[in-house]
């Protein structure tokens, strides 16, 4: 069968985040259930599945903001690795929400990172880049874990300083002011130099 995208069902969605995401991502890169199902509520956050048949595969989780789509989380589930269910869920997601820009916040990596945890990083990385994704130039720095910023499609300089506000803007309508400076840190994009005439 071929896989597809399907959204998951309230009690999907609480079943899959106690059977997988708890146990795919640690306790600093996990949403709360709470607010994703607060979210999702809104109508600014989609919860899909990607299922071959009736077994769930992979998922994918986008939180939608003013003109783009952050794929929150992505996952393969832990029987279905390395089957090429990751590739197939990025590719349905891009079918999903084209042409809407795509951001991705990857864990980036760094010299304090514990021995073979900057190589699964630089492999994350690069299994974005070849699904397409491309750098955007900046760094996140989001409740104490550092993630380099992807996008896609590819975008010029002027749609990359947009898509960085509304990520920015994404987390601020979220969170408080206060909590928002203590521990979101996405650089705000640089002023155009002033024109000397």
């Amino acid at each position: 069968m071929t896989p597809e995208l399907r959204p998951l069902t309230e009690p999907r969605l609480r079943r899959l985040y106690r059977e997988h995401v708890a146990e795919d991502f640690p306790p600093a890169e996990r949403r709360p259930l709470s607010a994703i199902l607060r979210l999702r509520r809104r109508g600014d956050y989609d919860t899909w599945g990607v299922f071959d048949g009736d077994a769930l595969e992979a998922y994918a989780f986008l939180w939608r903001g003013a003109g783009c789509a952050l794929l929150d989380y992505l996952a393969v589930c832990r029987d279905a690795r390395g089957q090429g269910y990751g590739t197939r869920a990025l590719e349905l997601v891009k079918g999903q929400y084209g042409p809407m820009p795509l951001l991705a916040e990857v864990e980036a990596p760094e010299e304090s990172a514990p021995p073979g945890e900057n190589a699964l990083r630089q492999r994350r990385l690069h299994f974005y880049e070849r699904a397409g994704f491309v750098p955007l130039g900046y760094q996140a720095v989001l409740f104490g874990v550092r993630y380099a910023m992807l996008s896609w499609p590819a975008v010029d300089s002027q749609e990359g300083e947009r898509l960085q506000a509304s990520h920015r803007a994404l987390y601020q309508s979220e969170v408080s002011p206060l909590l928002f400076r203590r521990v979101i840190h996405i650089p705000a994009e640089e002023p155009a130099p002033a024109r000397k005439d």
